[in-house]
């Protein structure tokens, strides 16, 4: 048995399986009970092997809905992560991942977190872009869609996210590439740099709506509605769309008009071998969200560096958080709109029904 290398910890707002595409209710805890906060009932620590290590590890739960965080004081989310990071600590987690939710409505909070805890904090930001990215190419495939073909656009690319999306595109092979963004002289400037370092002549588009009219593949990734609107009709059927800018009432949307086009604002990663984190998130037992993924694989390496916490994220860190899961063994297994898992296969559906339809205007059997 290979040693027991480091423990981690995912602090995380309460998740219960639910009725795709309807917010998850928060776990009725009583109130008094461990200070709302506490790790699962759980008899024993999770435990995650690969062929490289072997670490141990649990969640904190935050007695909160993913939409109640949004609405808590900033002082007083502050003061219950905290509180939750210094439970996994005294448990003797070496580093403690945020989901999701919680990294988002902390935001510039991340950082008072990480100085006042020991361990090492990381917000998942890396291990989800890189993974996004990485379903794009796997949903686009699912659907009939070849990437390096398609009409690719990038709404919100003089963002750093967006920036981000456009570099690694380009160096995996996606050669129509579509800048839009707010600022033009980040624009130009970007297109310089994936022509120069990748080949890839970009397009700076001033149309926005022209140029989702024509997409295959629709990345959104301004933040704070810094980028321009896409309208909901004017996307193609059969378009992949990967939203991950914070607007989930536009993904609300896509999923209730749009049928005949597939969504998604995370990825979902298995874990190695039979591991599983004992706690119901509404996903087969190995899966587990993106962002979840960055504590364990740094536990995994033994790294404990503060990479993913500012509002910027770094090429190479991402570029690396790839190559750690596919060291580590975690593979993609399926994506996520809100609470809704779309597995392959209904990834698979929604390429041939939008494909049937596009034939047949009068045929409109979307799963």
């Amino acid at each position: 048995m290979k040693p027991m290398q480091s423990r981690f910890a995912i602090i995380i707002p309460s998740y219960t399986a639910t009725v795709p595409g309807r917010e998850a209710r928060p776990v009725l805890f009583d109130p008094a009970w461990w200070s709302g906060i506490a790790f699962p009932g759980a008899p024993a620590p999770a435990v995650v092997n690969s062929p490289f290590g072997r670490v141990e590890g649990r969640l904190a739960i935050l007695n909160c809905s993913a939409s109640r965080l949004l609405r808590l004081p900033t002082r007083s989310l502050l003061k219950r992560t905290v509180r939750a990071g210094r439970k996994a600590a005294r448990w003797g987690a070496r580093i403690i991942g945020l989901g999701q939710p919680l990294s988002r409505a902390l935001g510039a909070s991340l950082l008072s977190v990480a100085r006042s805890l020991a361990p090492t904090v990381t917000s998942g930001a890396g291990c989800a872009a890189a993974a996004a990215i990485e379903g794009v190419a796997k949903a686009a495939s699912l659907m009939g869609i070849n990437p390096a073909e398609a009409s690719t656009v990038i709404v919100g690319a003089a963002e750093p996210l967006g920036y981000l999306c456009a570099h690694i595109l380009a160096r995996d092979g996606v050669n129509y590439l579509t800048l839009i963004g707010c600022d033009r002289a980040r624009l130009d400037h970007l297109a310089r740099r994936v022509l120069y370092d990748y080949g890839v002549a970009c397009k700076i588009s001033v149309n926005i709506h022209r140029a989702v009219a024509r997409a295959d593949l629709i990345i959104a990734a301004g933040e704070g509605g810094s980028a321009p609107e896409i309208h909901l009709t004017e996307i193609r059927p059969g378009a992949l769309v990967c939203n991950l800018s914070a607007d989930d009432e536009f993904t609300q949307r896509m999923l209730n008009e749009r049928p005949d086009v597939m969504i998604f604002d995370q990825a979902i990663l298995r874990l190695p071998g039979d591991a599983s984190l004992n706690y119901d998130f509404g996903l087969p037992g190995a899966d587990i969200y993106a962002p979840m993924a960055e504590a364990i694989l740094l536990a995994l390496e033994g790294r404990f560096d503060r990479c993913f916490l500012g509002p910027v994220l770094r090429l190479e860190k991402v570029l690396d958080m790839r190559a750690l899961a596919s060291k580590h063994g975690f593979i993609l297994s399926g994506f996520a709109a809100l609470n809704r898992r779309f597995g392959f296969e209904e990834v698979r559906a929604i390429g041939k029904a939008a494909a049937l339809a596009q034939k047949d205007p009068h045929c409109r059997s979307f799963p």
